[in-house]
């Protein structure tokens, strides 16, 4: 029978990750408290921003680094390419529409990122499976939102880019406190035990089924004595 495991994080990597998505809901706030910007240019500061974003997840990967994990590695790159997308197009006349298409690709791109970490998960038969997958379909379907108000509210692409990443920081949080719950002893053996509670029960069906199959009744007749053992045993 394969194992479910649950396996143990890295409290530095964990902690990093917190004060790294932390900065995520950070810059969202203070887009969304700056929020006239946005009547200026945003296509302007925000390759800054995906740029600091790519530099700080390159640090937080090299820094700490855990065997077969690529997210953040990936994260930085998509980051990179992202805001090499808006600074090329920082000259097109419709800066909205680069805006929309720059958070169109960094949606996708992240889910596909995030898609792989659930894939290698689920191979490793890891729990964390659960929530990683949870928090990435919530991120699609933020993307989906925020995409298609951004291609239809082009004038507050600023104050929609600060709700994106204020959401995007504090749903990537869940991840790690979800991380450190299911750390605890009792959570971690009562998650085992769901888990393997169904494949527990189909062996001990496949046992009891072998146990049923009829078995050949033995002959209840006693054996005969031949009539020369019986002579003999008169005589004396």
């Amino acid at each position: 029978m394969n194992k479910v495991v649950l396996k143990e994080f890295s409290k530095e990597q964990l902690w990093i990750k917190v004060v790294f998505y932390g900065l995520f809901a950070l810059v969202g706030f203070e887009l969304l408290h700056f929020s006239n910007i946005g009547f200026t240019n945003p296509i302007k500061y925000v390759p800054v921003i995906y740029y600091t974003f790519a530099f700080l997840s390159l640090v937080t990967y090299f820094g700490n680094r855990i065997k077969g994990d690529y997210e953040l590695l990936y994260f930085g790159l998509i980051n990179v390419i992202v805001g090499t997308f808006t600074l090329v197009n920082n000259l097109y006349p419709n800066s909205g529409f680069i805006l929309a298409d720059a958070v169109l690709l960094y949606s996708i791109a992240n889910v596909l990122n995030k898609g792989f970490s659930c894939n290698r998960l689920l191979r490793e038969k890891n729990v964390n499976f659960f929530s990683k997958i949870s928090i990435t379909i919530l991120l699609l379907f933020l993307g989906v939102f925020v995409v298609s108000s951004l291609y239809n509210k082009i004038e507050v692409g600023t104050l929609i880019l600060g709700y994106y990443l204020v959401t995007f920081g504090l749903l990537s949080l869940l991840e790690p406190f979800i991380a450190i719950l299911m750390n605890n002893q009792s959570i971690k053996k009562y998650i085992l035990y769901l888990l393997s509670y169904e494949k527990v029960e189909k062996k001990e069906e496949k046992v009891s089924k072998k146990e049923e199959k009829p078995k050949k009744e033995e002959s209840k007749e006693k054996p005969k004595i031949k009539n020369r053992t019986i002579k003999k045993i008169k005589k004396k």
